[in-house]
């Protein structure tokens, strides 16, 4: 699969000096894999946490409804 990424003229020039970076001794391509899949994990453990998040929010928000729910009935 070949990915290919349009930079803005501030990113590209963001891009060639965070390249400058690399270890001689790793190819180039080898590089662009780890950044990409650095990112993609840094992007699904971000996702993870906002989904867990909401699954809370979720909840809590169920158990103030059933509770409200419950006070109603005993108001009756």
């Amino acid at each position: 699969m070949k990915i290919q990424i349009k930079f803005s003229k501030e990113e590209a020039e963001g891009f060639k000096n965070f390249c400058k970076l690399k270890p001689p001794e790793l190819e180039d391509e080898l590089f662009y894999k780890q950044i990409f899949f650095a990112g993609c994990n840094a992007m699904t453990e971000q996702i993870q946490s906002l989904v867990q998040a909401h699954k809370e929010s979720q909840a809590e928000q169920t158990e103030e409804q059933n509770e409200q729910a419950e006070e109603q009935l005993q108001d009756q």
